[in-house]
């Protein structure tokens, strides 16, 4: 249950769809809000927005720094969350997943706020496996099918350790000492690498883009990015293009033209010679022989 402080409008809230069971709520909520609130929770908690992607929602957990709140975060429980609205559009849709706090610990063996102390460091998280398990999650509160509440309740584990162990590799003393100490990128570091080249429509990021998602200057990560993989920053991208190029060719119906334009690229001509250029044939090439 959400907490408001005197003086401040509270977050109107509407519930479309919802999934309790006895240690979690799971809900799908349209939100309407006044430009600035403030918010605790007695449970830990997940939002993910769906809805609208862009908002100018800054916040900060117990006077710390504020941030941009992205479209999800986790909140330990009894975190003290102000929000301030720099957009024009005061509403959108989210899952809000409330979880008691005993349920970390069984997971865990620990508290949440013991796990990683610093509450911030939670907010305007980015993870690609976490936000296709919330994304799930929302379709079945929409269209709930065979073991539903199992389901569900199975999806947002999985989400929440990966928020977690993404959280605690970017930030937590340790593994940053462990980082430093062997120079190179830990598995989950590099995932994340990965899982933002691949989901970019617009052509690959930039390194700049790359290095600020995982909280490196530039230099240090084109270091550490070619000490773990042996290539540059461009070899690599081009490397997993051409791969993600070979499969779409072997395994989809998307015309040559919807490839290119997946794949970032200007024209199909630019494609195809950027594929000639590693593969030795043209994509036509590649497909016929792929489904011979």
């Amino acid at each position: 249950m959400v907490a408001m402080h005197a003086g401040l409008r509270p977050c109107h809230v509407r519930v479309l769809a919802e999934h309790r069971s006895d240690d979690a709520t799971v809900s799908l909520v349209d939100y309407e809000w006044p430009q600035t609130f403030i918010f605790q929770d007695h449970y830990n908690s997940v939002h993910y927005r769906l809805m609208p992607v862009n908002l100018g929602l800054r916040g900060t957990v117990g006077g710390q720094a504020e941030r941009d709140l992205g479209n999800m975060s986790l909140l330990p429980a009894g975190s003290l969350l102000k929000v301030s609205d720099h957009g024009a559009d005061h509403r959108a849709r989210a899952l809000r997943c409330l979880f008691a706090p005993a349920w970390i610990e069984r997971l865990l063996g620990q508290p949440l706020g013991e796990l990683i102390p610093d509450s911030d460091r939670y907010l305007g998280l980015r993870n690609g496996n976490a936000r296709n398990c919330l994304h799930r999650i929302a379709l079945e509160l929409l269209e709930p099918g065979f073991a539903s509440g199992a389901l569900i309740e199975s999806l947002m584990q999985s989400a929440v350790l990966e928020i977690l162990r993404d959280v605690q590799d970017q930030y937590l003393p340790a593994r940053a000492t462990e980082a430093v100490a062997s120079a190179k990128f830990s598995h989950s570091q590099m995932h994340r690498i990965v899982t933002m080249i691949e989901d970019s429509r617009q052509g690959p990021p930039s390194v700049a883009a790359l290095a600020a998602e995982l909280g490196f200057s530039i230099s240090h990560f084109r270091r550490l990015f070619r000490a773990t993989t042996g290539q540059s920053v461009h070899e690599f991208v081009s490397a997993l293009t051409v791969e993600q190029a070979k499969s779409l060719l072997a395994n989809s119906r998307l015309s040559m033209k919807e490839i290119t334009y997946r794949l970032g690229f200007t024209s199909p001509s630019s494609f195809s010679v950027a594929f000639r250029r590693t593969v030795g044939c043209s994509p036509s090439q590649f497909r016929s022989r792929a489904r011979s």
